[in-house]
């Protein structure tokens, strides 16, 4: 993984991280015990499930999942996020 990263929140319950992505960059494949949410603060990140669902999302854009499912989030542009991951 190629990328700022920042803690922004971290506690029992969830952690919020801050994430700057250059183009290409990213997170891979990779999993998490609950739930998530992203959001694109600026930028255009392309966002895989293994099962084959896909998303673009855009600055503005708050996307919820269900981070039990294999995914990955890489940037298109250089890009800013926040992710949110409850515990």
């Amino acid at each position: 993984m190629e990328s700022n990263r920042e803690f922004l929140v971290e506690n029992e319950k969830y952690k919020t991280l801050f994430f700057k992505f250059e183009p290409t960059k990213g997170i891979p494949n990779h999993t998490h015990n609950g739930y998530a949410s992203i959001q694109v603060l600026d930028g255009i990140v392309d966002m895989k499930f293994t099962d084959g669902e896909e998303f673009e999302l855009n600055k503005g854009d708050f996307l919820p999942f269900d981070a039990r499912k294999e995914h990955n989030v890489i940037a298109r542009v250089t890009s800013k996020v926040l992710v949110t991951i409850i515990k």
